[in-house]
């Protein structure tokens, strides 16, 4: 029997990992980059929530480098696709806590 090759570009590790840790809260960091698009994304947003419908997710996005990106989080939020979204201009502190909150 022939061994099956794994797309490892198709693997959906922020998913894969909130699977297995049971998460409550995730957060992912939206670029450009193939594996950080925001449909890439809201793709797994919507596995999480499938598959842990209380999880909350968040995006974090540079709003100062890509304000397009920025301007298509914020509409994610408003649509209800996310539960929440940071500008990586604030703090991590800021971050932790507002994450605590949702």
């Amino acid at each position: 029997m022939p061994e099956k090759i794994l797309d490892h570009s198709r693997k959906d590790e922020p998913y894969l990992s909130c699977e297995a840790l049971n998460a409550d809260v995730v957060l992912m960091e939206i670029s450009r980059l193939p594996n950080f698009t925001l449909n890439r994304r809201i793709e797994t947003a919507r596995k999480v929530r499938k598959a842990l419908p209380k999880c909350k997710i968040a995006l974090l996005c540079d709003e100062n480098a890509d304000p397009d990106i920025a301007e298509k989080v914020k509409d994610a939020k408003m649509m209800g696709l996310i539960d929440g979204f940071f500008y990586s201009s604030v703090t991590g502190e800021y971050i932790s806590a507002a994450l605590d909150a949702l």
